[in-house]
């Protein structure tokens, strides 16, 4: 396995599709497992374009149920199946999900035969998960209609082990090396006891990646978001239209921004973008975003990102 994590942005638009910008979905790679976020309509032609198998997806999660983020759903899963999927995959998202699926299976008469789960998770409640080596946290966001915000926080590496004080220690070579470099403590035949933080330094910090689409500026996005690396954000309107942002549970660049700020991240994604917003649109709101927070990028169909541990 290797130590790399990647961020592979699929589709960035709001809404309806353009020539530029799909609907959302965005992948989380880790040692070739892949967390699908959200999966719009074209998601399956974006993971062919962005050059990822669609077996290595294990995990999708879905912020919430409007049709742009989940109507590329029904047709992933059935391809999976013609193309006879052997991999097991899980499926996140808000209560309602079931209701979607069963209707789906019964209009279309789709039976997944490979393994397949679905956990619906309240949307009017914070919680947490752990998988592909991830703890995860969720919180409700501000949108029109129940929506959840996540955290993602890769499990953190085992330091380095100091193989010239375990000589020194007499710690013979085998396996009580390898128990004390994943944490455990070892007697040894003489009978002293060994603690790990006696050999291995401490644990290098996993990475961070914030999601939180499709809301109005509001306090979980700040706690969801706070010291990540990478914060992925609505960022659906410019200040000029910044009147259509609340009533539609949006947010504009500039708010994203100041999320970013007040959550001391590293890095500001702005995302779901409106059809509306040609270069210069872009541009506009790329500036505006940045003057309130200078690591602002605006997310591109197939820019991937790839993530450092912090040091």
């Amino acid at each position: 396995m290797n130590d790399q994590v990647y961020i592979h942005f699929l589709g960035t638009g709001a809404s309806v599709p353009s020539l530029k910008r799909g609907l959302p979905a965005a992948v989380i790679m880790k040692d070739q497992t892949g967390i699908l976020l959200d999966c719009g309509e074209g998601t399956q032609l974006k993971l062919l374009q962005a050059g990822i198998s669609a077996a290595k997806i294990r995990y999708i999660v879905l912020s919430h149920l409007h049709g742009d983020h989940l109507f590329g759903l029904p047709g992933f899963l059935t391809s999976q199946q013609m193309f006879q999927r052997i991999h097991p995959l899980t499926l996140y998202a808000p209560v309602g999900i079931r209701s979607f699926m069963d209707c789906l299976m019964q209009i279309t008469g789709f039976n997944p035969t490979f393994p397949f789960e679905l956990v619906e998770l309240p949307a009017d409640e914070s919680g947490s998960l752990n998988f592909n080596q991830f703890d995860i946290s969720y919180r409700p966001l501000d949108h029109k209609s129940p929506c959840l915000g996540y955290h993602f926080k890769e499990h953190n590496k085992p330091g380095k082990f100091d193989a010239e004080r375990a000589e020194q220690l007499g710690i013979p070579h085998g396996p009580e090396r390898s128990r004390l470099h994943n944490g455990e403590a070892v007697e040894l035949e003489d009978g002293r006891i060994i603690e790990p933080e006696q050999v291995v330094e401490s644990p290098i910090p996993g990475r961070t990646i914030s999601y939180c689409t499709d809301t109005r500026p509001c306090d979980a996005t700040v706690e969801l978001a706070r010291g990540s690396q990478i914060l992925i954000h609505d960022a659906t309107f410019t200040e000029m239209h910044k009147d259509r942002a609340f009533p539609t549970g949006h947010s504009t660049a500039v708010q994203a921004a100041m999320i970013a700020k007040n959550a001391n991240v590293e890095k500001l994604y702005l995302w779901h973008l409106s059809m509306r917003l040609d270069k210069q649109g872009e541009e506009q709101s790329l500036s505006e975003a940045r003057s309130v927070f200078p690591e602002s990028f605006i997310a591109q169909d197939l820019d991937s990102i790839c993530l450092n541990r912090p040091q």
